[in-house]
């Protein structure tokens, strides 16, 4: 006989606030969850016609096991409704009198599977009831299957280790004229506009068993750009040259994020203000937001970066406390097992990071999840003004010419 074990995990939000609630120490929570709690009188305190909600969402499809609420109410005296909503769907609705608060109130037991957002609403029908907590009880969903393809073949299946921990999204190599720049969650052949696509590096979070395909942007190989040598103010990315991956976007909740390399994404590309050869100023180009930190955290305010150099080799550190702390793209945080850019702690010196520029060469904006479909490229000679230069390149029924640097498209 087999014997299935569930492990529940519980969360605890205690009410802080008219708008605001806290998770307890020992809860355990989904990743990327987000809550909101509402008031509309005061704090816990729901009179005749108050009501009293808090809001979960980003849940990842967990089991909802139980829903509890601590309660209180005036000396004998205070009544009203509560409901329970998953998703779209009401799993309880009751009624509470002041009889029933002096013990934790449960409103839901059973096994609600697959939800993404949960609702608990206390409306209030008589003076006074108080809320000081939720409780609820939850387990994981099923591990989900990735099943990652390259054209129209079967690459690999990744599979979550727990339901909602994700996957982390591998690196491809280019092709001949291709460039590969991440999982699209759809198939499609060669398109001129940006499709929607999961870049190198990232981590995805399924909601159940699927397919991504490998997606390629069309580029002329011309060798992987050089780190910097020569320090210079202007527009870069910062790189570790062993993971190929690049810090990208602001700070948010004191980190960052890396994924891989890109000179086409905006987001990877920083401007870099070097005061002298030891001090620099970062600034993210697309939003114009600053780079900098507060203590030991990422935070966008304008902060002195000390700058080691060597080579081709570029480490951005500060020092906090006596201690140096570098700008470093992976770091491991054991908790939430996630892999994250920030600060660590450590002696700036040789390493793998780098500067990259960003300048772009000229590009056909073409997009395939089909690299095998060969895209032929012929160089063609007018022989009438030496300066005069074209390139053809097939994509499928069209021809594209690009003439002294001039884009035509040709229904063939």
């Amino acid at each position: 006989m087999k014997i299935l074990m569930i492990l529940l995990s519980v969360m605890t939000w205690t009410v802080e606030s008219k708008n605001a609630v806290k998770l307890s120490d020992t809860s355990e929570v989904p990743y990327d969850i987000e809550v909101t709690y509402a008031n509309t009188y005061n704090k816990g305190q729901v009179r005749s016609g108050d009501v009293a909600t808090l809001t979960l969402s980003h849940l990842d499809g967990i089991t909802i096991e139980e829903v509890a609420l601590s309660m209180r109410s005036n000396n004998g005296s205070g009544a009203g409704t509560i409901d329970v909503t998953a998703d779209t769907h009401n799993l309880a609705h009751t009624t509470v009198t002041w009889q029933q608060v002096s013990e934790e109130v449960v409103v839901f037991s059973g096994a609600q599977a697959g939800v993404q957002s949960l609702t608990i609403s206390l409306s209030g029908t008589q003076n006074s009831l108080y809320v000081d907590a939720f409780r609820i009880t939850w387990s994981s969903a099923a591990a989900r299957t990735v099943t990652l393809m390259h054209g129209s073949t079967v690459m690999t299946t990744l599979t979550e280790a727990s339901g909602g921990d994700g996957i982390q999204l591998p690196s491809l190599e280019n092709e001949e004229n291709w460039r590969f720049v991440g999982w699209s969650e759809t198939e499609f052949w060669t398109i001129y506009e940006k499709p929607e696509y999961y870049p190198t590096g990232a981590r995805y979070y399924p909601n159940g068993d699927c397919v991504l395909w490998a997606t390629y942007q069309y580029a002329e190989m011309t060798g992987e750009k050089p780190f910097v040598t020569e320090l210079f103010s202007g527009s870069f990315m910062y790189v570790n040259r062993e993971t190929k991956m690049a810090l990208t976007g602001v700070p948010t909740e004191g980190r960052m994020n890396a994924i891989g390399e890109n000179i086409y994404d905006d987001n990877q590309h920083y401007r870099i203000e070097f005061a002298g050869t030891d001090t620099a100023y970062i600034e993210h180009i697309p939003t114009g937001q600053p780079i900098g930190y507060n203590g030991t955290e990422m935070a966008a305010k304008s902060s002195p970066w000390l700058v080691y150099h060597e080579g081709d080799q570029t480490l951005f550190y500060t020092i906090v406390n006596g201690k140096n702390y570098v700008l470093w793209l992976n770091i491991y945080d054991p908790i939430k097992q996630t892999i994250y850019a920030g600060l660590l702690q450590t002696d700036p010196g040789a390493s793998p990071m780098g500067l990259k520029d960003t300048f772009m060469p000229t590009e056909i904006y073409a997009f395939t999840c089909h690299p095998e479909a060969k895209v032929g490229i012929e160089l063609t000679s007018e022989g009438m003004n030496e300066l005069v230069s074209e390139r053809k390149i097939v994509f499928g029924i069209y021809e594209i010419y690009i003439r002294n640097g001039k884009k035509y498209l040709i229904l063939r």
